[in-house]
């Protein structure tokens, strides 16, 4: 979560007066290593040395751990997008298969309706001709010829 501006200015301060006591005490430092002995500055100053590799060393850390958020940022970011494509593209099928389902049904179901209404006109063409054909052995007696 991100910090608000008070909060930041907050710890701008509380590193400030770290630094301001740090420049204090390197000021006392300064007074006392005229008194001490060439053993002990030397001691100071590698101690000195120390504590700004650890600072260059936390700093270095600082940095790759930023490179890992932002790396995972984009991961998610990549992920995000692909599963958002992927979803839009479902539905994209899904609609064009409904279309295809429901074109396929409308179709079986006109060939359903010819085939009956082939059938109902055979059946009407069979009483026609019954019909006819009564007509014909009354009219003319007997079975027609091939």
């Amino acid at each position: 979560m991100a910090k608000t501006w008070d909060e930041r200015l907050a710890e701008l301060s509380v590193k400030l007066d770290e630094l301001s006591k740090k420049a204090s005490d390197a000021s006392e430092d300064a007074k006392i290593y005229r008194e001490l002995r060439k053993e002990a500055i030397q001691d100071k100053i590698s101690t000195v040395k120390g504590d700004v590799a650890a600072m260059q060393e936390n700093a270095r850390l600082a940095e790759e751990e930023q490179k890992g958020k932002i790396r995972s940022a984009l991961l998610k970011a990549r992920m995000t997008a692909q599963a958002k494509h992927e979803d839009r593209k479902d539905a994209r099928d899904k609609k064009r298969m409904e279309f295809y389902i429901d074109e396929g049904i409308n179709y079986i179901l006109d060939c359903y309706d010819a085939a009956a209404f082939l059938i109902a006109d055979a059946e009407l063409s069979i009483l026609e001709v019954a019909d006819t054909l009564k007509e014909y052995e009354e009219r003319f007696g007997g079975e027609t010829k091939d």
